[in-house]
């Protein structure tokens, strides 16, 4: 005899749930089969059919608690004269009952079976607290390797966002910070140096007759001598404290976290390693100063170490004094 299944619908009117339980272990199915014959013989329905119903109807169950992800509860249900065990989206008939049954004390019997199936011997509580307890090892395990992956995963992503801020930062030709870079970097240097009271100089720097070398040697010559200046420049600053840029075409600049005596000394070794074949403006962060006036000073020094002959370096402290006054407006 197979097993007869119905699709499970809401629950009549005329229905009546009989018992509910939470099958964790094998003998919770056991438990379960002795509590269905036991109401089958209590209705006067014929046991040995229902017996080899059950049997059949345990063995599905075992399947389903093997692919379940927590414990499956399942409903002894009397329907009209049907006695059916319901669970998950599956109703299954054990058996058909006579007439009689629906003269039976309905309550009684519940209650009957309720207190039976809450009766637990230790070695059931012992099985249930194993089994649960492997179940809590083989999470614990699932999430942590969940975790690790998660983790694995969020630092890549980090690597990655990292390299494309780095990437967006960089002059491709040089190595430097571009131009944008420069920007952002000056503006936050400016607010670090107000709000902590830090001291802070700007020196900008021109390759001095780049067009006439570019010209004479071609560009590919032309592109060798911009990175030659900016070797000379990472040579001169302070690695993971100072920023050396490139703003563009033969155009480079140097924050730099200290006064114009320290902006002198990296000024010179710029000028050392491009044989002196540059010009540099330096000034100073002043607590009136704006990124604009900043600028303007560095580079009226820059126009000043050009008019001095180039090949040098001059400060604002150069500046004569009407120039000085202007870049203040």
């Amino acid at each position: 005899m197979g097993v007869s299944e119905e699709p499970l619908l809401q629950q009549a009117d005329s229905a009546r749930t009989l018992l509910s339980l939470s099958l964790f272990v094998e003998p919770d199915r056991q438990r379960l089969a002795r509590f269905v014959l036991d109401a089958v013989g209590e209705l006067g329905g014929n046991v040995f059919a229902a017996s080899l119903q059950v049997a059949q109807i345990m063995e599905k169950l075992r399947l389903s608690c093997a692919v379940a992800t927590q414990t499956v509860e399942v409903r002894l249900v009397l329907d009209g004269t049907r006695l059916f065990l319901d669970w998950e989206a599956q109703r299954v008939l054990v058996v058909p009952l006579p007439e009689s049954a629906l003269g039976k004390d309905l309550d009684q019997l519940a209650e009957r079976l309720r207190l039976a199936s809450e009766t637990s011997d230790s070695e059931l509580l012992r099985m249930r607290n194993r089994q649960i307890n492997d179940d809590l090892g083989r999470f614990m395990a699932t999430a942590a390797e969940q975790m690790a992956e998660m983790e694995r995963v969020l630092e890549r992503r980090k690597t990655e966002l990292e390299e494309s801020i780095r990437q967006a930062e960089t002059d491709a030709l040089t190595g430097l910070f571009n131009r944008g870079a420069y920007d952002t970097r000056l503006r936050d240097a400016w607010l670090r140096c107000e709000r902590q009271h830090e001291t802070m100089s700007l020196l900008l720097c021109d390759l001095d007759h780049f067009k006439q070398v570019n010209d004479t040697y071609g560009h590919q010559y032309g592109d060798e001598y911009l990175k030659k200046m900016a070797g000379a420049m990472r040579v001169a600053v302070r690695e993971h404290v100072d920023l050396p840029c490139r703003m563009g075409g033969d155009e480079f600049a140097i924050i730099v976290f200290g006064d114009l005596h320290v902006g002198g000394i990296i000024a010179g070794r710029v000028l050392d390693g491009m044989s002196r074949k540059v010009s540099i403006g330096i000034a100073q962060l002043r607590g009136t100063d704006t990124v604009a006036t900043l600028v303007a000073r560095a580079d009226a020094a820059l126009y000043e170490a050009k008019h001095r002959g180039r090949g040098q370096y001059a400060t604002e402290d150069d500046l004569p004094p009407a120039t000085a006054a202007a870049t203040q407006e």
